[in-house]
C-alpha cells in the first residue's frame, strides 16, 4: 500500500459535476490541493444531458474560463423549441405549430458533446496544477465530523491507494457514493414518473434540410438545427439535440402513469420514434451509434451539504427532469455553494461556514421542490399548442427574473439574499401549484370539448418574446422592484390568458384594468376558474373603474359600475348605476368602455 497523501479537496466523479468543481475551486485559489477521483480508465462514452441553458453557460464561461473551448469545439444553442403534431401523429415538419425563436438569445448556452468535453477538462484540469486520476474506483470512504480529516480508499491498475482530504466532494452520479456510505437515503420521487430512453446518431441531416421558403423565412432564417428541439405529446416528448462531429443525440422522455414503460430496449425505443411521421423523416438513413434508457428519473435527497465538511454536486444528490434542460444548471447552483463553504473554511470562519451550510442547504432543497414542481401532472398537456404556450410563457420568464438574473449579479452566494428568498419559498411554491392545476384544468376541457390538437398546426410563437423586457435589464445588478413587479404581471398575464379561454372573451388578457386585479395573491388563492371567480375579479374591476371615474368626474353621483360578459358575441358590456343626467350618463359609459378596452402596454 503507498504511503497515505493529504488534500484539501477529494472529488470523486470526473463527469462534468466533478470536473468544473475542481477546476472552480483551484481558478478561485490556486494553492488548493486537489484530487479527482475517476472511474472510467477511458473517458469516451456518450453521456445525457447535453443540454445546457443560461445559468450553466454563464458558470462555464465566467466561473470557469472555458468561453473560448465551448465557441472552438462544442456547439453553441439556438435555445429550447417545441413542435406540435396532430393527434394521429402525422404532420410534416413545416406544418406543426412551434415555439420557437427567430435569432440566437440574448445569452448564450451550448449544445455538449459529453465524452469529448470531459476528455479535454482532464487535459485543462492537470494544466492547472490537478491530480486527476483515472481508472480509480473507489472502494471505501471514512467520513471524519470535528476537525478529522477524511480517508478515501481507491484501487487502480490493480493497487490499493488510501488518501487523505479536509472536504470529500461527492460527484459520483447515481451511484450516490457518499449518501450510501452515511446510510442516507436518496428517495424516489413518487409525484412524478418519468423514465427515458435514448441513443446517438449519425447522419442525420437536420431540421435546416427542409427546404420549405415560407417555413425557413418565419424563424428569419436562423438555425432550428442548433435548437435543443423538443416534439410535444400527450404524456411524452421527444429531443433532437445536436452535438460537434456529426452527432445527434435523440431520445425519449415519458410518463409511464400515461404510456406505460415498454421503451426500455432499442427495437421497442426505434418502433417507437418510427410512430411519428416528423421522427421517422428525420432520422431516414441515420445510423445508430449507442443506446440507453432509465426507468425511473427523479430523485431527492435529504441533506446535500454538511458542516462536517463533505457536500454533493450534480446526480449524486438529486435529479428532477431533463425538460427544460435544468441539470447543470444545479450542477453550477451546487458548485458555487461548495466554493463558498470551502473559501469559508480556509479561511476560519466556522460560524460562516455553519450559516453557509444551512442556508445553501435550505436553498437547494428548494430549488429542487420548485423545479419538480414544473413537471409534476404536467405530462398529459404538453400534446396540446394552446396549453403548452401559457405554460412556457410562464416558466421562461419566471426563470430569467427568478433563476438567471439573479446568478448573473453574482447573489447565488449571498447568505441573507437567500434568506431574503427563501421567506418567500412557500407562496413562490404554492403559485406553482395553483398554475398548474390552471393548466391541467384548461387541458382536461380541451379534451373534453375535442379542441386538444385544435391549433397544433401552422400556428408560431416566438418564445423570446416573453423575456424581451428582462433581456437588457439582466446583468450585475438587480433590480429587486423590477423583479416583484415583473413576478405579478407574469402570473396575472397568463392567468388572464386561461381566464380568456374559459370564458370565451377574446383580449382578455390584454385588458390593463383586468390584470391590475389579477395581482399574485389572487392567482396563488386561486383554485378554479368558475363562476364565482369570475363574478369575484368582475366585481373588483367595477370598483376599480368607478374609483377611477368618480375621480375624473368630480361629483358626479356614480354609485356602481357593472361589468359584465354578455351572452352570444362576447361583447363587453359596462354599466353605470346612479342618479345621472342622460348626457353625463353617456359621456361616463363612453369613457368607462374606453378604459375597459385599454390594453396594457407593451414593453
Amino acid at each position: 500500500m503507498n504511503e497515505m497523501t493529504s488534500y484539501d479537496v477529494v472529488v470523486v466523479g470526473g463527469g462534468i459535476a466533478g470536473a468544473f468543481l475542481a477546476r472552480q475551486l483551484k481558478l478561485e485559489r490556486p494553492s488548493t490541493s486537489i484530487l479527482v477521483l475517476e472511474r472510467a480508465a477511458e473517458i469516451d462514452n456518450l453521456k445525457v444531458g447535453e443540454s445546457t441553458v443560461e445559468v450553466a453557460a454563464h458558470y462555464m464561461i465566467t466561473r470557469l474560463n472555458l468561453g473560448t473551448y465551448l465557441y472552438q469545439h462544442q456547439l453553441p444553442k439556438n435555445g429550447l423549441r417545441f413542435f406540435f403534431d396532430n393527434e394521429s401523429k402525422s404532420l410534416p415538419l413545416s406544418q406543426m405549430s412551434e415555439i420557437g425563436s427567430d435569432h440566437m438569445p440574448h445569452w448564450p448556452s451550448f449544445q455538449l458533446e459529453r465524452a469529448s468535453l470531459e476528455r479535454d477538462l482532464v487535459d485543462l484540469n492537470r494544466a492547472l496544477g490537478i491530480d486527476v486520476q483515472l481508472g480509480a474506483k473507489v472502494v471505501d470512504v471514512t467520513i471524519r465530523g470535528g476537525a478529522g480529516s477524511h480517508q478515501v480508499t481507491y484501487e487502480q491498475n490493480g493497487a490499493r491507494h488510501e488518501v487523505r482530504c479536509r472536504w470529500l466532494c461527492d460527484a459520483s452520479g447515481r451511484r450516490h457514493l457518499v449518501q450510501r456510505h452515511l446510510g442516507n437515503k436518496v428517495h424516489k420521487e413518487e409525484r412524478l414518473a418519468t423514465a427515458a430512453a435514448w441513443g446517438r446518431y449519425r447522419n442525420v441531416a437536420g431540421l435546416d434540410a427542409v427546404t420549405d421558403p415560407s417555413w425557413r423565412a418565419r424563424v428569419r432564417w436562423t438555425s432550428r438545427h442548433l435548437s435543443t428541439n423538443h416534439f410535444m405529446y400527450d404524456g411524452y416528448w421527444i429531443w433532437f439535440i445536436p452535438l460537434a462531429g456529426d452527432l445527434m443525440s435523440v431520445g425519449v422522455v415519458y410518463d409511464t402513469r400515461r404510456i406505460g414503460d415498454g421503451l426500455r430496449t432499442r427495437p421497442a425505443f426505434e418502433a417507437f420514434l418510427r410512430e411519428h411521421r416528423a421522427a421517422r423523416e428525420l432520422l431516414e438513413g441515420a445510423i445508430g451509434e449507442d443506446f440507453q434508457a432509465y426507468a425511473h428519473l427523479p430523485y431527492w435527497s435529504d441533506v446535500y451539504f454538511s458542516e462536517d465538511r463533505w457536500a454533493i454536486t450534480g446526480e449524486a444528490g438529486a435529479f428532477t427532469d431533463p425538460f427544460y434542460s435544468p441539470g447543470s444548471d444545479f450542477i453550477a447552483t451546487a458548485n458555487e455553494f461548495i466554493a463558498s463553504m470551502i473559501a469559508s473554511d480556509v479561511e476560519g470562519d466556522d460560524a460562516g461556514l455553519r450559516k453557509k451550510v444551512a442556508t445553501y442547504d435550505a436553498y437547494y432543497r428548494f430549488k429542487y421542490e420548485s423545479t419538480i414542481r414544473l413537471y409534476i401532472d404536467l405530462y398529459p398537456i404538453f400534446g396540446s399548442y394552446d396549453v403548452f404556450r401559457l405554460k412556457y410563457l410562464l416558466d421562461f420568464n419566471n426563470y430569467y427574473n427568478l433563476v438567471v438574473w439573479p446568478f448573473l449579479a453574482g447573489k447565488i452566494r449571498d447568505v441573507d439574499w437567500l434568506h431574503e428568498e427563501l421567506r418567500f419559498a412557500d407562496r413562490i411554491l404554492q403559485a406553482q401549484s395553483s398554475m398548474a392545476r390552471q393548466f391541467v384544468a384548461m387541458g382536461e376541457r380541451l379534451r373534453a370539448s375535442g379542441a386538444y390538437f385544435a391549433h397544433n398546426h401552422g400556428l408560431f410563437a416566438n418564445g423570446l418574446c416573453g423575456v424581451r423586457q428582462l433581456e437588457n435589464r439582466l446583468g450585475p445588478s438587480l433590480d429587486e422592484a423590477f423583479r416583484r413587479e415583473q413576478v405579478q404581471r407574469n402570473y396575472g398575464s397568463v392567468f388572464g390568458a386561461l381566464l380568456e379561454r374559459t370564458m370565451g372573451e377574446p383580449g382578455l388578457a390584454e385588458r390593463d384594468v383586468v390584470l391590475r386585479e389579477l395581482n399574485f395573491p389572487t392567482v396563488v388563492l386561486c383554485k378554479d376558474i368558475d363562476d364565482a371567480m369570475v363574478r369575484s375579479v368582475f366585481d373588483r374591476v367595477g370598483k376599480r373603474l368607478a374609483k377611477e371615474l368618480r375621480q375624473e368626474f368630480a361629483g358626479a353621483a356614480i354609485e356602481r359600475v357593472e361589468v359584465r360578459v354578455t351572452s352570444g358575441n362576447g361583447a363587453p358590456r359596462v354599466r353605470i348605476e346612479g342618479p345621472l343626467d342622460a348626457e353625463l350618463r353617456r359621456a361616463i359609459e363612453a369613457r368607462a368602455l374606453a378604459m375597459w378596452n385599454a390594453c396594457t402596454s407593451a414593453e
